[in-house]
């Protein structure tokens, strides 16, 4: 079984070297979306058994015919796409070639051209953009209602996140509850000061530009002291949710009661505040 696994991951290597990064991006789909398809199969066969399906099994199971669609799709593609990458390597070897057999005096110019492209405008515009963000979450002042039902959506949209990854993605890169809790502790520090910071405003803002500099450059320093995860690292579990069909779901409208109901019986739950955890008591009140 070893031996098989290991050939498996070698002729997976051999693959992407000589298909290429679109095409190994394809078949890497493709054997996600047969995974899906696989666990669809045993979510009918448990439901041929009478046993009973959560909402989120449920939608997953109607997605049968898409997913067929989608793998039949996708096989369809990975000749033409082939053809096209073959074409589009070509075209770019001519571009090269035409590049190449510019004179010394007009590619110097050239070289101090992109210092003259790298104007102070998108710094600013981050700026302004933080600006608003910081002093829109300072002010936010809500309601003891509408505290309880925004901590209960966010804890159910943790849990629909999670579930999601575990049905469409590799079991051996799962989605865990730290690195929601990261993500959200990034988001404060982009758009708030810390609670038991002394700095000022002007200060804070600062710091928060920086956060946001050091994440657009995809930086691998560590996102905050205590933590063991970088800005690109970070980026990479971000971009692991935006690729799951979680992201592209339309949410259905509910009542805040079946909410609380939905998201179970909680007495207390942990909010991170740049990774400060603050317990929050919830209590939902009968109608």
């Amino acid at each position: 079984m070893a031996a098989a696994e290991a050939a498996t991951i070698s002729s997976d290597s051999l693959a992407t070297v000589s298909n290429g990064p679109v095409l190994s991006f394809i078949n890497k789909r493709l054997r996600a979306l047969r995974k899906k398809y696989n666990r669809i199969l045993q979510m009918e066969e448990s439901v041929s058994q009478g046993k009973t399906l959560n909402k989120e099994q449920d939608d997953v199971l109607r997605s049968k015919p898409t997913v067929s669609a989608l793998i039949d799709e996708l096989e369809k593609l990975r000749q033409p796409l082939s053809s096209a990458v073959s074409e589009e390597i070509s075209l770019a070897l001519q571009r090269q070639t035409v590049s190449s057999s510019e004179t010394t005096s007009q590619a110097q110019p050239d070289k101090t051209e992109p210092q003259e492209q790298l104007p102070n405008v998108p710094d600013h515009a981050i700026e302004d953009l933080l600006n608003l963000l910081y002093f829109g979450s300072l002010f936010d002042v809500k309601s003891q209602s509408d505290f309880t039902s925004t901590m209960l959506t966010r804890t159910h949209e943790r849990g629909c996140c999670l579930t999601y990854d575990y049905v469409t993605d590799d079991a051996t890169d799962l989605l865990n509850e730290k690195d929601l809790d990261l993500i959200s502790t990034l988001s404060g520090l982009l758009t708030s000061r810390p609670a038991d910071s002394s700095l000022s405003h002007k200060n804070a803002l600062h710091r928060c530009i920086q956060h946001a500099m050091l994440w657009l450059s995809n930086s691998d320093q560590p996102v905050d002291p205590n933590a063991d995860v970088s800005y690109a690292g970070l980026r990479e579990r971000l971009n692991k949710i935006m690729a799951l069909d979680y992201f592209t779901t339309t949410p259905e409208i509910k009542d805040p009661a079946e909410v609380a109901a939905a998201a179970g019986t909680y007495t207390s739950f942990q909010v991170p505040v740049h990774a400060v955890p603050i317990s929050v008591p919830v209590q939902v009140e009968d109608s």
